[in-house]
């Protein structure tokens, strides 16, 4: 039982507690952003003056499209295909291939001739060089899609290339909640334009239905086109209120182009050196599993979890880390706590290590060497919640860097015949925008001084002569650093350093007394995510954190430190972002890089340089000997121009015969 506290002072009066008035597109948007798909169909019901007209009502069908489907058999038809289609300023498109999209070859694209009457175009792969490909080359009307990168690939595959990409809607569809797991075409049109695809007899997206005729494939992909015409103004019009237009037609839309083009042309690999490695891992792989053997004793295998279980806890008595539902823990954390115990944990940590190595990159990488000699990787805008780029197909972002044996693989990626590797690489940019966002006075003042950064933080943070620092607190405070950009708090400060948990915060609180404007901005940032439910980067990127909100501790907690890590991340990724669009344009305005994408025996006349790798805060070009100082300037204008911080954007510059040349 309770008694009501009645005594609370309250200002204002019972009338000013009444509801004020409705902006019902405002609520509809609030609705759609926090994911009440049930219930803005509702609203009708309680305010139908308000949401009749805005809201289909509860229980309403949906529209199914229907295309009316035209064959062109020639160039003919296709340009009158094109004409009907630009008198609308749009042209919206959807292309089908004949296996996974963007990596196989293109089967057509259907094109949207008039939305209203449902009338579609389908182009077959033979005609897409000519009338069409020169139209999406001249840039004259807007192409709207779903998912553009694969088909802009493919085009370049063609001799094609798509330069007027006004709307990606699955792009779009990320801006709006980078939170979501996939942008699909079909559950986006239910949610923005109550539109459906018509039935289960449609091949997925973006592949052939190979038991079907290619009237059944011309028809399904045409019925998608149709589908992104009337997908593209819901999406623009929730891009605009949620202010993203910069964001998305500045920055994402035109590197979407830039992406496709890395994909097409490929970073290039000496076969012969990735063999050499493979070989070699796999000796020291032979060499490790033996002396893992030996430690034990006994013959077993090593990579059976249960068989190691038996021999490291109940023969050699280790004492179990932590338990997983099957029994203790043979993890990586679990080993590394067990380091000195037993000789046979230096061994296993040491097999891992290269077996993961020998597996997932001297093999993997061998895998994906294409025909020309080249890694046709993938670079994927619409995976990290953060904004940030990965890569897969191989996963380039995770060629490792942290052992000499790792760094080897980088002496296997080589330009074309007749180039030379320029590399440039943002020097500490997610420190330097923590310096920009929390505007402390010591960050900023030494990164403008051109001090050593880390050197600067450890003598504030343990309170001695910068000439006094030693490289043990050197390491330290570089670590405290990184770690905040990632909202790393006191636990994941000593797993790091290998120090109690208590050092670790007096490390921290140090760090915090020593620059407090970090501690207040990031204190500040949470507490705004918290009342907003989402964080927002000074380009608009925002990202929702619904774990702010939850009764569970830990969740809250992990919601913190999402909140800490995203307008950092958030800002770092857009610099990166417009700074390859603006390297890409200078490129082909000092060139011809457009026109030899394809890689070739010697470099074209005229051309200044062409991108072929990104990887973090590091973009990697392949550059004509006789220009590397020309190119040079233009990629460091681009990236050290790329955003106006409160501190400069420094950026390294190195050039090689090969990736590891380059770094070294």
């Amino acid at each position: 039982m309770m008694t009501l506290v009645r005594d609370v002072p309250l200002e204002g009066s019972v009338e000013v507690q009444q509801q004020g008035e409705v902006d019902p597109d405002a609520v509809i948007e609030l609705f759609n952003f926090l994911e009440f798909p049930s219930l803005v169909p509702r609203l009708p019901e309680a305010f139908p003056e308000l949401f009749g007209a805005r809201v289909a009502p509860a229980g309403s069908e949906r529209t199914v499209v229907s295309p009316e489907l035209t064959l062109t058999d020639d160039a003919a038809q296709v340009a009158q295909a094109l004409e009907a289609a630009s008198a609308t300023g749009r042209l919206a498109i959807m292309a089908a291939w004949e296996g996974d999209p963007g990596r196989s070859e293109l089967s057509g694209v259907a094109v949207v001739t008039d939305r209203d009457s449902a009338e579609v175009a389908w182009v077959p792969a033979g005609l897409l060089v000519g009338p069409l490909s020169e139209e999406l080359a001249a840039g004259r009307v807007a192409v709207v899609t779903h998912d553009a990168k694969p088909l802009i690939r493919s085009l370049l595959d063609l001799g094609a290339d798509l330069r007027a990409l006004h709307v990606d809607t699955a792009l779009a569809a990320y801006l709006l909640d980078p939170s979501d797991a996939a942008y699909g075409l079909a559950e986006l049109l239910t949610r923005f334009a109550s539109v459906e695809l018509p039935g289960e007899d449609v091949p997925p997206e973006g592949q052939l239905d190979l038991g079907g005729s290619g009237t059944d494939v011309a028809t399904a992909t045409a019925a998608r086109a149709l589908g992104v015409a009337f997908l593209v103004d819901p999406l623009v019009e929730a891009i605009e209120a949620r202010g993203l237009k910069r964001l998305a037609e500045e920055v994402e839309t035109p590197l979407v182009r830039v992406l496709a083009k890395m994909e097409h042309l490929g970073v290039g690999v000496d076969r012969d050196v990735l063999v050499a490695l493979a070989d070699s891992l796999r000796e020291q792989c032979d060499i490790e599993r033996a002396a893992v053997i030996e430690a034990a004793g006994e013959e077993f295998n090593v990579n059976s979890t249960p068989q190691l279980r038996t021999i490291l806890f109940d023969k050699l008595g280790l004492p179990p880390q932590k338990r997983t539902k099957t029994g203790p823990s043979t993890d990586h954390q679990t080993l590394e706590k067990l380091r000195g115990e037993h000789p046979i944990v230096e061994h296993l940590l040491a097999y891992r290590e290269v077996e993961k190595l020998r597996s997932t990159y001297g093999e993997g990488l061998i895998a994906e060497v294409a025909d020309d000699g080249r890694i046709h990787a993938t670079f994927n805008q619409l995976v990290a919640r953060t904004g940030r780029l990965s890569s897969d197909q191989p996963n380039l972002h995770n060629i490792p860097v942290r052992t000499e044996t790792g760094r080897r693989f980088r002496e296997a990626f080589v330009p074309a015949p007749g180039y030379r590797l320029l590399v440039a690489d943002y020097n500490q940019i997610e420190l330097r925008v923590i310096a920009h966002l929390s505007g402390d006075p010591g960050l900023v003042e030494a990164f403008r001084a051109g001090e050593d950064i880390h050197n600067r933080t450890a003598s504030r943070v343990f309170g001695v002569p910068e000439q006094d620092v030693t490289l043990e607190q050197r390491s330290k405070a570089k670590m405290v650093s990184y770690g905040l950009a990632y909202g790393m708090e006191a636990y994941g400060l000593a797993q790091r350093l290998a120090i109690p948990t208590g050092e670790a915060q007096e490390i921290l609180d140090a760090y915090f007394e020593a620059f407090p404007s970090v501690r207040a901005f990031m204190d500040a940032t949470v507490a705004q995510a918290r009342d907003r439910g989402y964080t927002e980067t000074e380009f608009g990127r925002r990202r929702r954190i619904p774990e702010l909100s939850s009764n569970q501790r830990n969740v809250r907690m992990a919601g913190e430190r999402q909140a800490m890590n995203a307008p950092i991340q958030g800002l770092a990724a857009d610099i990166f972002k417009v700074a390859l669009v603006r390297l890409d344009a200078a490129l082909e305005a000092a060139g011809t890089t457009h026109e030899s994408d394809r890689p070739g025996p010697a470099a074209s006349d005229g051309e200044l340089g062409r991108i072929v790798l990104q990887v973090h805060d590091e973009v990697i070009l392949e550059v004509p000997p006789d220009r590397i100082d020309e190119a040079s300037a233009v990629v460091l204008h681009a990236l050290s121009g790329a955003f106006d911080l409160a501190v400069p954007l420094e950026v390294n510059l190195s050039v090689g015969s090969s990736w590891a040349e380059a770094k070294a």
